[in-house]
């Protein structure tokens, strides 16, 4: 996908992202998720959706400091450190949709 828009020098950064965020979901989330990728305008926006309404610590901002030989807590620090830009959707009841959040981030080709 990232190829058919001139943007396949962002496949291990698009990958690194989704597994992050995936992780995240996996982890702390007892519903289903899923994952949306999108190419726009030379930008890639990797999310991440889910039920459970509460943001994750760590997404919009740093959380306390993680210690040397913690196995979690960088996850998100990564994320960060690899996007631009970041912010999150809430999803509302309607229809079939059980609402929740989307939690996403956006990166551009390098000029």
């Amino acid at each position: 996908m990232l190829d058919a828009h001139g943007l396949s020098e962002l496949t291990p950064t698009a990958e690194l992202l989704a597994a992050e965020l995936l992780t995240n979901a996996h982890r702390h989330t007892a519903q289903e998720y899923g994952l949306r990728v999108l190419a726009i305008g030379g930008r890639l926006r990797v999310g991440v959706g889910d039920r459970d309404r509460r943001v994750p610590v760590g997404f919009t901002e740093d959380a306390r400091p993680v210690e040397l030989d913690a196995e979690g807590g960088r996850g998100l620090r990564l994320v960060r450190a690899c996007s631009e830009d970041r912010g999150v959707s809430v999803l509302r009841n309607l229809g079939v949709s059980q609402g929740g959040k989307l939690l996403w981030v956006d990166r551009g080709a390098a000029e």
